[in-house]
């Protein structure tokens, strides 16, 4: 059931905010969706779920065109879900109540809460009122909502707010998880680090359309990764022309043209330069969003 846009855009008034905007999304595949603030990613989610009216373009779940109709809308709710905000759990409500309403109105009844409470560790908290929840605890019942609802495509916004490291690692590993049973995951967060850990592309939404697709599938060149201050190029050897200073901090060496010898030496040099960790490896999300939203220093 693959998830396909074709030239969708978006505009209030004379205000263009989406434009021409094309992917394709096949079954079993997370997407990290990445830009700042105000760029368009809950616009984009919105849109594709029909929650706002699209200027132009199509929307196909399996090759259907779902149109702006009741009854189309109404089928294209029943395939996708849109991670809860926060501000919608009722504080009366315990989570166990909110777990079972998503499942009921998605599943029929159909579905064992009691294993997606377990799975996300919240059996010490789940019957109690929302009112007494962390922010963490709410984020996880959101979580387990989505879980329970269990469509073929799942948006999720900011997904990772207010969890600690612990439930970070958890929540990425179920996403994992829930992408090898086919299903389709739209990511957007500010975590860029953590995308790497279970996208398999990333969007960078940049002048009103997807800027730049970076697919962790594909192979990708090696370089060393360091955080320094400009004053500091000096003191490093001669570098690769192709060297990327990034925001005044991030300076990434491609290794190609390096020996083993070289790449040592410059990881060394790197440390003794004030940077607190040395990685090597590809650009990953944070690079790539620092190359496109901060730009590239000469």
């Amino acid at each position: 059931m693959p998830l396909e846009i074709k030239d969708l855009s978006i505009s209030y008034g004379s205000h263009v905010v989406l434009e021409n905007i094309n992917f394709s999304i096949p079954d079993g595949n997370i997407i990290g969706l990445v830009a700042p603030n105000g760029t368009g990613k809950t616009t984009l989610f919105n849109a594709i779920i029909r929650f706002i009216p699209i200027n132009k373009g199509e929307i196909r779940v399996d090759g259907r065109n779902y149109r702006n109709t009741t009854k189309d809308v109404r089928a294209l709710h029943e395939k996708i879900t849109f991670f809860p905000d926060q501000a919608e759990l009722y504080e009366n409500f315990s989570g166990y109540e909110h777990i079972e309403m998503y499942r009921d109105i998605w599943k029929g009844g159909k579905g064992d809460i009691d294993a997606i409470v377990d799975r996300l560790d919240m059996a010490g908290y789940v019957r109690s009122k929302v009112s007494s929840y962390s922010l963490g605890m709410r984020q996880r019942l959101c979580f387990a909502m989505m879980m329970a609802a269990d469509t073929k495509i799942m948006f999720m916004d900011e997904i990772m707010n207010g969890l600690d490291p612990v439930n970070v690692e958890l929540v990425s590993r179920i996403l994992q998880e829930v992408k090898e049973e086919g299903k389709i995951i739209i990511v957007a967060s500010h975590l860029l680090e953590n995308l790497d850990d279970y996208a398999d592309q990333i969007y960078f939404l940049n002048n009103k359309d997807i800027y730049y697709t970076y697919d962790r599938k594909e192979a990708q060149d090696t370089y060393i990764k360091g955080n320094i201050a400009p004053d500091q190029y000096g003191s490093l050897d001669a570098l690769p022309e192709e060297t990327l200073y990034l925001n005044h901090q991030r300076i990434c060496i491609p290794t190609e043209s390096l020996t083993d010898a070289d790449m040592l030496k410059l990881m060394k040099s790197l440390q003794a330069a004030g940077s607190e960790s040395v990685i090597l490896g590809p650009l990953g999300t944070y690079e790539h969003y620092l190359r496109i939203y901060k730009g590239v220093e000469s």
